[in-house]
């Protein structure tokens, strides 16, 4: 256990919660979503992998559904749209929307194409969704 003063939690806090942000700005926005930058392999794999510990996100799941938000914004087909949703349902009720989204098998095979399909992805990162958490939660 780390022997740190009141404020290096707050501090150690704070860095992993910004590097959580950029795995998902970065990686399931910009490189699996838009497509709009390339990562090396072992990047985009670090990547899944912190995600995979501290959320539990599926990268199919999230590419899905963001790229249905911006097939069908503000419609009613739309997974999270403040206009429909509620602006306070989508800022503190999201991960509800995004649940809900995740079971419509028909927005993760439309959508969804062109995301990580191995091995590890298939048996650890879906399959094992909960686990990487478990382990987060252990390590620290």
């Amino acid at each position: 256990m780390a022997n740190l003063p009141w404020w290096g939690y707050i501090v150690v806090t704070l860095i992993l919660t910004h590097l959580t942000i950029i795995s998902v700005t970065v990686f399931l926005h910009r490189c699996q979503s838009h497509r709009a930058v390339w990562l090396h392999p072992i990047i985009s794999h670090a990547f899944r992998f912190w995600l995979w510990l501290t959320t539990g996100i599926v990268t199919q799941e999230w590419v899905a559904i963001h790229r249905k938000h911006h097939a069908m914004v503000e419609t009613e087909q739309d997974p999270h749209s403040p206009q429909i949703a509620g602006i306070g349902n989508v800022l503190f009720g999201g991960l509800g929307l995004y649940r809900k989204e995740a079971r419509n098998t028909e927005t993760i095979e439309c959508y969804g194409t062109g995301t990580p399909n191995d091995w590890i992805e298939r048996h650890m990162y879906v399959r094992r969704r909960h686990l990487g958490i478990i382990l987060m939660l252990l390590i620290n």
